[in-house]
């Protein structure tokens, strides 16, 4: 047997997830570096062109959307020698854009981690998104043809199809929308999460578009980086992971009451607007409004819309994560409250 770490590869080691994954690699053998002996990780940081503060060596820069990662046929052939595991977090997250413009990373990009993969004998750990349980043929309704996330969320079902039918041993990690850590509120960046409860937190919001009985669904980051890194501790290699709160997670009106608790502690009263059913929105009164609120109801509309699809509750494995991979129990709006902090005193 040997007593060499095992080498990680994680790609998109530069976005929300992968700096996560890194950070929660400190508390390994060796922190993450390979150093700790028998065991032992060793994380390969792949990004294609942004630094990667938290990576524990050198990184590697990879093109997921290039024949051998734009690396060549033999550096490609040494990094497969090298690698036992690969955590696919690499992609395009970002919503309302062409369906053409995933398939470059998202669809084609996992293609080619799957011949790598095989190449190598590594399990992949996938990172997909919770919101593809909208797109399941047990989905309540169907989703709207141009909802903001339909496009990126297909991209997602469709690498997800590719891995199912590759026959390569992978899990699938599937989280909510993330914030900060559970802890200290910290993240990389602002994502949709903050983006909204910014605006709706300086009162800028007349009203709440949200489908009767909804959750919303929101997951510190390190509980996701957490799973997946003890999952690969154990050898894990297949499996399905709803990394979501489901029955758990808050309602709309707690949502709005973390928001009014983080208006106060900035100083702010905040008057929590009234909560629509979408259907029931006057759209002359819509069209009233400037631009950007416009723009800003219409993406809550397509979440809600989402969560909706999936049943208005998200599906949730968190109880299995929690006995499994000792994933903390933790209080959903706290860690938002947390986040909105940290967000609002580092990334305004």
């Amino acid at each position: 047997m040997s007593t060499r770490p095992r080498t990680v590869l994680l790609t998109g080691a530069s976005g929300v997830v992968g700096r996560s994954i890194l950070r929660e690699s400190r508390g390994l053998p060796g922190g993450g570096g390979g150093d700790g002996g028998p065991g032992a990780l060793r994380l390969v940081a792949a990004s294609h062109s942004t630094a990667v503060p938290e990576a524990p060596g050198p990184t590697v820069s990879l093109d997921m959307t290039a024949d051998w990662f734009g690396l060549g046929a033999d550096a490609w052939e040494a990094l497969a020698a090298e690698v036992d595991v690969v955590i696919h977090s690499a992609g395009l997250t970002e919503w309302g854009l062409p369906a053409e413009r995933y398939r470059p990373i998202n669809i084609d990009g996992t293609r080619r981690i799957i011949e790598f993969a095989e190449r190598a004998g590594a399990a992949v750990h996938f990172m997909s998104t919770a919101f593809v349980a909208a797109l399941a043929d047990t989905a309540p309704a169907p989703l709207g043809a141009d909802n903001v996330c339909r496009n990126y969320i297909s991209s997602k079902q469709a690498a997800e199809d590719l891995l199912a039918d590759s026959g390569i041993p992978h899990t699938v990690f599937r989280p909510t929308n993330l914030v900060g850590d559970s802890t200290t509120g910290w993240t990389s960046q602002g994502q949709i999460v903050q983006l909204m409860s910014d605006w709706i937190g300086r009162g800028r919001a007349p009203f709440i578009p949200a489908h009767p009985g909804i959750r919303m669904d929101f997951v510190p980051q390190d509980l996701l980086s957490g799973a997946v890194l003890r999952a690969i501790e154990l050898g894990d290699d297949k499996g399905d992971f709803w990394v979501t709160y489901g029955e758990e997670a808050m309602d709309v009106d707690g949502c709005l009451q973390v928001l009014a608790r983080h208006a106060a502690a900035r100083g702010r009263t905040l008057r929590i607007p009234p909560v629509v059913d979408p259907d029931g929105i006057d759209q002359e009164e819509l069209e009233r409004l400037p631009p950007m609120s416009r723009s800003y109801l219409a993406v809550l509309r397509d979440v809600s819309e989402v969560t909706w699809c999936s049943g208005g509750v998200l599906p949730t494995s968190m109880p299995e994560l929690r006995e499994r991979y000792g994933v903390p129990n933790v209080d959903d709006t706290e860690a938002y409250l947390r986040s909105l902090a940290y967000a609002a005193a580092h990334l305004s």
